[in-house]
């Protein structure tokens, strides 16, 4: 099968170094939001200067310099999806960025985790094609234990509740289906998303830190679909998201 040819040659044909620069003065600290929402009320709270664009065929996407709750740090909104997500992870390494911090929804695969309830991810199922491209071929990738604490120590500082397990990392939401579903639950999965584990294989790959976690949405745990708060794109949560995931960043700076 295809997912089984991982080339580990770190010579690509088109390498993101070659095609763009290192930005002078580029935080090291890189949070990516999976929310435009609660993006856009970090910028209107505190304000952002922009750095540089991403450009997509689907248009640019900027990245802004944000100083917020004492800490400095790069600020975008990834595309949703691991080759989207993990190709600008790619491109924001070339500028500088070190200690990457991602939230956004998940879908649960357990109805009693409640919605907006925060999970912290230590292992994703590679349910995927991205992360092969990067890592030789497994069911799962670990999340780098040191950035898992770092993430929960931010989680207990604040005093906000969390549960923390494996999640699983699909590329067809369209294809969830409940036999797969039940097998996710049997390897231990808590949620389902669509980037952890490509962006876990950059990380490892290219020897950077990051941690990620996620805001409880919808519930698959169920006899029909519930979409529960997945509409709201985390605006009830963002203010305790944002404030976890800067709090992270400052962890992530202390393992350098």
């Amino acid at each position: 099968m295809l997912c089984n040819e991982f080339d580990p040659d770190r010579l690509a044909v088109i390498n993101p170094e070659e095609h763009h620069m290192p930005f002078p003065g580029f935080p090291q600290m890189c949070m990516g939001i999976f929310s435009k929402p609660i993006l856009e009320g970090i910028l209107e709270r505190f304000g952002g200067e922009k750095l540089v664009d991403l450009n997509f065929c689907t248009g640019p996407v900027p990245v802004y310099r944000v100083t917020a709750l004492g800490q400095e740090f790069a600020l975008f909104l990834p595309h949703v999806g691991g080759p989207s997500a993990g190709s600008m992870m790619e491109e924001l390494i070339v500028y500088g960025a070190r200690n990457f911090v991602f939230f956004g929804s998940c879908g649960v695969l357990r109805g009693d985790i409640a919605d907006g309830h925060l999970i912290i991810p230590t292992a994703a199922v590679r349910d995927e094609g991205f992360s092969y491209h990067y890592l030789p071929p497994a069911d799962e990738v670990e999340l780098d234990p040191a950035c898992v604490e770092a993430c929960r120590q931010a989680m207990e500082a604040l005093g906000l509740p969390y549960v923390e397990g494996k999640t699983w990392t699909t590329d067809a939401f369209y294809r969830e289906t409940r036999g797969k579903m039940a097998r996710r639950k049997e390897q231990g999965c808590l949620c389902v998303e669509m980037e952890c584990a490509s962006l876990a294989a950059v990380a490892q790959f290219r020897g950077v830190k990051l941690a990620e976690f996620f805001f409880a949405a919808d519930n698959l745990d169920a006899p029909e679909w519930d979409a529960r708060g997945l509409p709201l794109l985390g605006q009830t949560v963002g203010d305790k998201c944002f404030a976890a995931a800067v709090e992270t960043g400052k962890r992530l700076s202390q393992l350098n």
